[in-house]
């Protein structure tokens, strides 16, 4: 009889776990959280990989809309980490670069702790004119010990137009990502320009990963 033990089992022979047949795909096996003291009484539950490993970066912040990129002031100005009023000097993220110093400073930069992917942006923005307004997650990677500039690379763009008015919210809601790998030590952060200088912009978005 211990040849028939299941540890003793060829691969072939061993049965799936339970619910396998009718679990969707793409899903985990994980057990629900029961109510017991002991914290053993879960159920079998087939889990969606999305809703495992999630993190949310808020990254909020405020501008005068201007025909290059802008990106949030550094940490040591009164401002930071809300307003957005350095002067990337481009209009087009990968045709300018950023030095260690100013990436590493922006008020609104976050460090990722973990390999991750990006599955959404979702937030809200408002603006006081009609204006094509473009939104830019970036991410840079740095080099320990090197000095140089690095040109960011576009996690993604959203381009929303403007309602006229700051008490009139536009709908961000993001879920087809140009670039969604993220290592670990990335930094992510945002940029912001408008097709028609002069714009009252103000943003609140979450950038949603996940780790599985």
């Amino acid at each position: 009889m211990a040849a028939n033990e299941h540890k003793n089992l060829s691969d072939i022979n061993r049965h799936n776990p339970k619910g396998f047949e009718n679990a969707t795909n793409d899903t985990v096996l994980s057990k629900s959280e029961g109510t017991s003291a002991t914290g053993t009484d879960g159920n079998l539950v087939w889990v969606d990989k999305s809703l495992m490993g999630v993190t949310n970066y808020k990254m909020q912040g405020y501008t005068t809309g201007a025909l290059n990129y802008k990106h949030g002031e550094d940490i040591a100005d009164t401002k930071s980490p809300f307003e957005m009023a350095v002067d990337y000097g481009n209009s087009v993220v990968s045709a300018g670069s950023l030095t260690p110093t100013i990436f590493f400073r922006i008020g609104q930069g976050c460090i990722i702790p973990e390999t991750a992917n990006v599955t959404s942006i979702s937030g809200w923005i408002t603006a006081n004119s009609a204006n094509n307004i473009t939104i830019a997650i970036c991410k840079i990677t740095p080099v320990e010990g090197l000095a140089p500039a690095v040109v960011p690379i576009v996690i993604d763009e959203i381009t929303v137009a403007g309602l006229n008015s700051n008490d009139k919210l536009v709908r961000i809601n993001e879920t087809t990502i140009t670039t969604a790998a993220l290592a670990e030590g990335d930094i992510i952060f945002p940029m912001i320009k408008v097709d028609v200088a002069g714009s009252s912009i103000y943003m609140n978005l979450s950038v949603q990963t996940t780790t599985y």
